[in-house]
């Protein structure tokens, strides 16, 4: 009898049970981003999500995956980035969960 790990051996049956981490989707200026472990966000052509607005820095935002949650840190930017209305302190990351709206700039990028 053929078994495949996905399905019928001990394995797979094990592999079922864990927990699956969520995945998070973001969108900015139209655009549908898959949130992965880590994503820089700002007006440079190297960042993951570039963003039209020259009111963001050229790096302005990290978005990091630390144990099954995401995080968001200014990257010292200029003008700062916001979460649902409110300034991110210096340094600090802040958890964000589904339905979160960041704010860079002029700029929306809303959690899925």
């Amino acid at each position: 009898m053929d078994e495949t790990i996905i399905s019928d051996s001990n394995v797979g049956k094990r592999l079922e049970k864990l927990k699956k981490a969520e995945i998070v989707a973001l969108s900015c200026q139209g655009k549908s981003y898959s949130a992965v472990g880590k994503m820089t966000i700002g007006r440079g052509r190297d960042n993951t999500i570039q963003v039209d607005d020259n009111l963001a820095s050229r790096h302005h935002a990290l978005l990091q995956k630390i144990n099954d949650a995401y995080f968001i840190k200014d990257l010292n930017s200029t003008n700062g980035t916001r979460v649902n209305g409110k300034q991110i302190p210096e340094g600090k990351y802040i958890k964000l969960k589904s339905k979160d709206v960041i704010k860079i700039g002029r700029t929306e990028i809303t959690i899925q």
